[in-house]
């Protein structure tokens, strides 16, 4: 079985990040490589939202970790990253994995590896991008997680866009909310250099601690 590990959000200024991990038999796959399964960033977000159903029917399992506004704003992005992929990792560690695909955003891989090398999983291949399907099926669940979870905080706080920096929307609703003296919420990540500029009240200088 292979387990594919992607993340959703993890550069995003409003919402949570993230991760997802799919394990996938040899026939999952091969069902899953016919409806088109490929890298979410491709596909439309209906066609994710299709495919997100059938991917959970062809799994043998899914597991998702997120990582709230608190926690990135308070920790380096790359240690907490990997820390999430190691809850995902924990919680599929009873399937019989013999290969892992996941993103390298840092050196902190090595610490999973040698942590596999140690007991859980001997043999793992830290490799992950779009042509791995069974990464590609964990990008989609992630990007599908995090969609959901948007759609109800714009329920919540108004639209605000996708709640990336690049989107004009967003930048214009935390402009807008800082400018009618609101506190900011809980739901924005404050140590974005952005913010600086477009909502300075808001900014927090980002300190982690040597321990994080």
């Amino acid at each position: 079985m292979r387990l594919g590990i992607d993340e959703a959000g993890r550069g995003c200024l409003i919402g949570p990040m993230v991760v997802a991990g799919v394990v996938l038999s040899e026939k999952g796959m091969g069902r899953l490589r016919a409806v088109g399964v490929k890298d979410s960033k491709k596909l439309t977000r209906k066609r994710r939202e299709e495919l997100f159903h059938l991917i959970l029917e062809e799994s043998e399992a899914v597991a998702i970790a997120k990582a709230l506004p608190d926690e990135i704003d308070t920790n380096n992005l790359n240690e907490l990253t990997y820390r999430k992929v190691l809850e995902v990792m924990r919680a599929l560690s009873a399937f019989p994995i013999d290969t892992v695909t996941v993103d390298r955003v840092g050196k902190e891989v090595e610490v999973i590896e040698e942590i596999y090398r140690l007991g859980l999983r001997p043999n793992v291949v830290y490799h992950a991008d779009e042509n791995f399907l069974e990464a590609s099926a964990a990008s989609i669940v992630a990007k599908v997680v995090r969609d959901r979870i948007v759609l109800e905080l714009r329920e919540q706080y108004g639209d605000f866009g996708s709640g990336y920096p690049s989107d004009p929307k967003t930048r214009k609703w935390v402009e807008r909310l800082a400018k009618e003296g609101k506190p900011p919420p809980t739901i924005i990540r404050r140590t974005w250099k952005l913010l600086q500029k477009s909502a300075p009240q808001y900014y927090l200088e980002k300190v982690v601690s040597l321990g994080n």
